[in-house]
């Protein structure tokens, strides 16, 4: 998701009382030519990665 809608995720996932993993990039993803999306893609990419490596370690 992007920075600009973390908020009203963080609302819901409590009001739903769920903690949500995501992974944030910057705003916007929409319209962006090929090499500004490239950066956004990057940025998913590596917290996905962080992501999964923390879950391996926690098995």
């Amino acid at each position: 998701m992007t920075r600009t809608f973390l908020p009203l995720v963080t609302a819901q996932a409590k009001a739903r009382r769920v903690d949500p993993r995501v992974v944030v990039v910057e705003h916007p993803v929409g319209g962006l030519d090929p090499s500004g999306l490239e950066g956004r893609i990057a940025s998913a990419y590596a917290g996905i990665a962080h992501a999964l490596d923390e879950l391996e370690e926690a098995m």
